[in-house]
């Protein structure tokens, strides 16, 4: 499995969505991208609402935080609209692997809903060796 398997299982298991297409931007439910300030500096905008936004709390001066801040506030049914290249210049595909190892136990259990193939769940098993739990649902 590579890393581009990764986050595109991370992003079905959370049920979530990553746009950089500006045509996508309105129907967004969380923004991430930069802006200039009046005296040429550029800030970070990371934000629920585009346009109600807390200058204490949504703009950021350093763009290394950005990341780990998306991915904090990365639920399912979202759609996060961040910058192309504001995108790769966070690194923001090496958070989707960490959040992936991080939940891959549940990534696991939902095997057969993601689609999982015999050598991907034999790959999570040998690798972050995970193993079937057994079922003690109560009825």
């Amino acid at each position: 499995m590579d890393d581009q398997r990764f986050i595109e299982l991370i992003k079905q298991h959370l049920d979530f969505e990553i746009t950089n297409s500006y045509d996508d931007f309105e129907n967004a439910d969380f923004y991430v991208y930069a802006e200039t300030t009046a005296d040429g500096y550029e800030v970070f905008v990371v934000t629920y609402d585009e346009r109600n936004i807390s200058i204490c709390e949504d703009v950021y001066y350093y763009d290394h935080d950005l990341a780990r801040v998306i991915k904090q506030e990365i639920n399912g049914g979202m759609v996060v609209y961040i910058e192309e290249y504001l995108y790769d210049d966070i690194r923001f595909d090496d958070e989707l692997v960490e959040l992936f190892v991080e939940k891959v136990d549940d990534i696991y259990s939902e095997r057969e809903e993601l689609e999982l193939t015999k050598e991907e769940i034999k790959f999570l098993e040998d690798e972050y060796e995970v193993k079937e739990e057994q079922e003690t649902e109560t009825a």
